[in-house]
């Protein structure tokens, strides 16, 4: 009986071993065979150029245009698809364009319209031509010896290249915006053009950066380990800024919305300013640290977690908390918002699904590490194990796995349902439901919707608008409206004095 049950534990070994050398590729990627059963494709997979004898994988960064895009049209017939997009080429290599791409799509209809008649179906449904605005989606990665590169994400082709900086000193994620990318490497801040990857300008910090820093179309903002928050303007890097003094360290990459920006430090504050002028919105101060970066929903609020075990749901505007809910355990993993919902993920490997406007627990998955990507109906994850899971995002029930520890370097893609995967040696590989040719855009970082000014950071007067008072007294107050007077208006922020501490306790109050 001893030697049946050892013989088989052997036989459910080599199963498994098996079964996980058929999802795996003998180059480390996953097979297009194991991504099948889960109605997944690849799309494609690539290798960045960085020196993986010399230097690893520093970060990467996906950004979603506001401003580029190109248009599809599409046809469905018989299980068929016929795709006709602007940037199609004609005989003599130039770009048919919108015009073009629609009158080829119509030239189709009638041709395949003509085949029905032909056949006797002409009393079939009518078929008709979807029209797709695709936007410009672009994956930056940077090494740490100072490599950048820019991957179109739909097709994984190399746009551009470049090195920067030091090879001998640390290098930050990246960070874009539709115009810029930057990046730091040692001290010094790097701004490059988005378009063609060449050098817009570079300038040292005054201190050592804590992490990558964001760009947004008018600023850019870089968080120091010291606590300070340096910013500087984007056409303009040698007109000086206010600098602003946050309590303890800012060691992850602020977060960029429509009109705010967000980071958190390590002493429990997050702190939300203005994105496109300078100036300060509020700061919210939790019992334990922050570690991760906080998560924007449209319209106006942002969500952070906290070792503290809690998940808070901030107005960004007013910054008031508007609910918040325990977990109970430790959360170093930022979180993810989602259509209605929003998910955090504890260190203890539970995920918890929260309803966005409500603050209710609508169900809770164990064994999940990171997230990966998603929408309305699936969510792509990493369990404690390294595998691909796939969880019902209506239940939170598994669907399937696959086999991914190779690709051990996170990316949390909460911007579109791509599911991208990166090893540290800078292996990515992407993959997209099969009944998705075109990408589903959660949440994009557009420019601001009214324009900004960059030479002043005083607005237009007819763009002021009226506050919301906070109450006095209220536990979640604005900690920056001093006296319990009103919040500062949203669309009007002053300029702070530089080295001027905004956060600063009132008189007699510890901070």
């Amino acid at each position: 009986m001893r030697y049946w049950s050892f013989g088989v534990v052997l036989v459910a070994v080599a199963a498994f071993s098996a079964t996980s050398r058929g999802q795996v590729s003998s180059g480390g990627l996953i097979s297009p065979e194991a991504a099948r059963p889960l109605g997944l494709e690849r799309m494609w997979s690539t290798q960045l150029d960085l020196d993986r004898g010399r230097g690893r994988l520093a970060g990467l960064h996906l950004h979603v245009s506001g401003s580029e895009a190109h248009t599809v049209f599409e046809i469905v017939h018989s299980g068929k698809r016929y795709a006709f997009s602007q940037r199609d080429r004609n005989p003599f290599g130039e770009e048919i364009g919108v015009e073009g791409a629609k009158q080829k799509a119509d030239e189709k209809l009638a041709e395949i319209t003509k085949e029905l008649q032909a056949a006797g179906k002409a009393n079939a449904k009518p078929l008709e031509i979807l029209t797709h605005i695709v936007p410009k989606i672009t994956l930056y990665a940077t090494s740490e010896r100072g490599l950048i590169q820019a991957l179109d994400a739909e097709t994984g082709r190399t746009r551009w290249s470049e090195n920067v900086g030091n090879p001998m000193y640390p290098t930050t994620a990246p960070c874009a915006s539709d115009k810029y990318v930057g990046l730091c490497n040692g001290s010094t801040v790097y701004v490059l053009k988005a378009a063609d990857g060449v050098m817009a300008w570079s300038r040292a910090c005054m201190s050592s950066p804590g992490a990558g820093p964001a760009v947004s179309d008018e600023l850019v903002f870089v968080p120091m380990i010291t606590g300070t928050f340096e910013s500087f303007y984007v056409d303009d890097p040698k007109r000086p800024l206010p600098t602003y003094k946050s309590f303890g360290r800012a060691l992850v990459q602020p977060v960029l919305s429509y009109n705010s920006v967000a980071w958190p430090t390590d002493a429990g504050n997050l702190y939300v300013g203005f994105a496109h002028v300078p100036g300060m919105r509020f700061r919210l101060h939790t019992q334990d640290p922050i570690s991760s970066a906080p998560a924007f929903l449209p319209p106006d609020k942002v969500f952070a977690t906290s070792m503290d075990g809690y998940i808070y749901c901030v107005h960004e505007n007013r910054g008031n908390v508007t609910w918040r809910f325990t977990t109970g355990e430790p959360i170093s993993h930022s979180p993810v918002a989602l259509g209605k919902m929003v998910y955090a993920i504890t260190n203890q490997g539970n995920l918890f699904a929260v309803d966005a406007a409500l603050g209710v627990e609508m169900w809770v998955a164990t064994g999940i590490k990171g997230y990966v990507a998603g929408n309305e109906r699936r969510l792509y994850c990493t369990d404690t194990r390294g595998n691909l899971t796939v969880l019902d995002a209506t239940t939170g029930s598994r669907m399937g796995t696959i086999a991914a520890a190779a690709f051990d370097f996170p990316l949390i893609n909460a911007q579109t349902d791509r599911i991208i995967l990166a090893s540290a040696t800078g292996r990515l590989q992407c993959f997209r439901e099969a009944n998705s040719p075109f990408p589903v855009v959660h949440y994009r970082y557009e420019p601001a919707k009214t324009a900004q000014p960059t030479k002043t950071p005083t607005p237009k007067p007819e763009e002021k608008t009226e506050p919301t008072p906070t109450p006095v007294g209220d536990p979640f107050a604005d900690p920056l409206a001093p006296g319990g007077k009103a919040a500062p208006k949203a669309a009007e922020p002053k300029p702070a004095e530089a080295g001027a501490d905004p956060f600063a306790a009132p008189p007699g109050k510890a901070p």
